[in-house]
């Protein structure tokens, strides 16, 4: 028979941006809706008869374990243990249960200011991976870049790490340092020593920065303006609406919207900053288990109706970005350029549990944009995110991406002005100078459009196929770098095994040559497979050290001329 009675858990709902943890979180990540009080608790449902059974093997094997166990037993610690497994068994990243210990640090976070480096986060295959630095943060300054893989914080690996331990090792002390490992995208490690500080959260910028304030005209002739929103929060709407003041009163004919590294916030400021640009129709909803959700419509009333835009994306934009990229461009108010962003449409509940037992935070439901897919990339999907517009992706390396966040990060901090100075109006000084060809291909674009009336192409046509090709491009990379270490430890082992210098290449020889050399593969009969012409020859010898050993001496059958 089910125990009839009922807990209350205090309960507030968050549209997070970063996944099962965050370095970074602001208070507008409450989407608008406010910590509840004692009406808006919620209770926990009664236990019934199977949830009883269910726990019976816990229980009995908590009490084999401390009426048997040969040491003393921390009955807390398996407790914790036990309600993190429950977590992680649901395979969500965004699950995550946070122990008494460690909620001081998540309340903190919550509060939109806090000591730590400045990172919002996902968990990919075990490892902390950056979704975005937060702007002006140390992680920035230090060229952290998203989709970079933390391998180990102050020398403790993060294979396998918890949520709660992880946000235990980022935050610290002002003026302390952490010594990050971390693995870029193509598979390159670094080490980098990033100073801890008090980091804010930004939230809408110009094109730079001088006495005067924030400059939003990025092209006078053309009256084409530039906001960046760093992250949705709930100074955005403000901010947005001093900025949209500031450009219609000098005359606009065109608006850029950068999104890019912008990893969400709130689902409110999201809502209401395409509400600035649409008259009517849907911007979001949610859904969660078994309900029929919420929808966001438009409500105002924008004097910017026609005004064409372009939306600015990349990896970095998750979440409230994607709501906002997604929704203009499914109202037909925008062109989205730039690259796939990072794919996180998932809302959380975070509750905290009775008689001090901790908190834990649920996801309880999925977003839609109006086109009525979710950008959630889900385990082994090939589609997901906010793609580019046909002829709107336009990739940029890595070395672009360090170089473009150290030039922006001088003109918005009001620093010296780059030698020679940016022309903003001219896309090929953007490239040259700002080392932007995202900003140059959107000003393009703009410009196209408003001398033209018709959108010009300003990148490749290949689409979500082009960002395969980017992620492929990339494994490829790692690929290589892998051989390359394995060729290094084959040496290693060479060395070893012969109790000195040993033979680099006992296969192929240390002197030969072999770029653009051929190598041909022949069956066991002597028949040609095929020829190759050599472009890697450190992943050759590796392969062929790998899986090959020299063949004895004998001449196989050859292949009959003319064949």
């Amino acid at each position: 028979m089910a125990r009839p009675y009922h807990r209350r858990v205090v309960r507030f709902t968050m549209f997070l941006a970063s996944a099962a943890f965050v370095a970074l979180l602001a208070p507008a990540v409450l989407a608008g809706m406010p910590q509840s009080t004692d009406d808006g608790a919620r209770t926990v449902p009664p236990a019934t008869e199977g949830a009883y059974r269910w726990l019976d093997p816990i229980i009995d094997l908590r009490a084999l374990l401390v009426g048997s166990y040969v040491d003393p037993i921390d009955a807390p610690a398996m407790q914790r243990a036990a309600m993190e497994a429950m977590t992680k068994a649901l395979g969500d990243p965004y699950t995550v249960y946070i122990p008494p210990a460690d909620e001081g640090a998540f309340r903190r976070q919550l509060s939109g200011s806090y000591v730590g480096i400045g990172v919002e986060l996902d968990l990919d295959d075990g490892r902390p991976i950056v979704i975005t630095a937060i702007d002006g943060s140390p992680a920035m300054e230090a060229g952290i870049l998203a989709g970079d893989t933390i391998l180990s914080v102050d020398g403790k690996s993060t294979e396998g790490i918890g949520a709660a331990t992880l946000e235990s090792l980022l935050p610290g002390a002002p003026g302390t340092v952490a010594a990050l490992v971390i693995r870029r995208a193509d598979g390159n490690e670094r080490t980098l020593n990033v100073p801890r500080r008090v980091v804010e959260t930004p939230s809408v910028k110009g094109i730079l920065r001088d006495a005067d304030g924030w400059r939003f005209t990025i092209d006078p002739d053309r009256r084409v303006a530039y906001i960046r929103i760093a992250q949705f929060n709930d100074r955005t709407l403000a901010e947005v609406d001093a900025a949209l003041a500031r450009i219609r009163a000098d005359g606009v004919s065109g608006i850029i919207l950068d999104l890019r590294d912008n990893g969400g916030g709130s689902l409110t400021a999201a809502v209401g900053v395409v509400d600035r640009f649409i008259s009517e129709g849907a911007i979001v909803s949610i859904r969660g288990r078994g309900d029929t959700g919420r929808t966001w419509d438009a409500t105002s009333s924008p004097e910017d109706l026609h005004i064409p835009m372009v939306v600015l994306i990349n990896q970095g934009s998750a979440s409230a970005s994607e709501v906002v990229a997604g929704a203009l461009r499914d109202n037909g108010c925008a062109k989205i350029i730039g690259t796939r962003s990072y794919g996180k449409g998932s809302v959380q509940d975070v509750l905290q549990l009775p008689d001090g037992a901790g908190t834990v935070k649920i996801t309880t439901a999925r977003y839609y944009l109006p086109s009525g897919t979710s950008p959630h990339r889900a385990v082994g999907a090939s589609r997901w995110g906010v793609e580019p517009d046909t002829g709107f992706r336009v990739p940029m390396t890595e070395q672009e991406s360090i170089a473009r966040a150290a030039a922006r990060q001088l003109r918005e901090a009001g620093g010296a002005v780059a030698s020679p100075p940016v022309i903003w109006s001219s896309s090929a000084s953007i490239t040259r100078v700002a080392h932007d060809p995202q900003l140059a291909g959107a000003v393009d674009a703009i410009q196209g459009y408003l001398d033209m009336v018709e959108w010009p192409v300003v990148g490749d046509l290949s689409g979500d196929v082009g960002a395969g090709n980017d992620e492929l491009r990339s494994s490829i990379e790692y690929r290589r770098r892998l051989l390359d270490e394995l060729h290094k430890t084959d040496q290693a082992i060479s060395t070893l095994r012969g109790g000195g210098a040993g033979v680099d290449d006992p296969i192929l020889g240390n002197d030969a040559s072999l770029i653009d050399g051929a190598v041909e593969l022949r069956d066991r009969d002597g028949h040609v497979i095929g020829r190759w012409i050599v472009k890697d020859p450190s992943a050759l010898r590796t392969g062929i050290g790998a899986s090959a050993i020299p063949a004895p001496e004998y001449t196989p059958a050859r292949e009959p001329e003319g064949k």
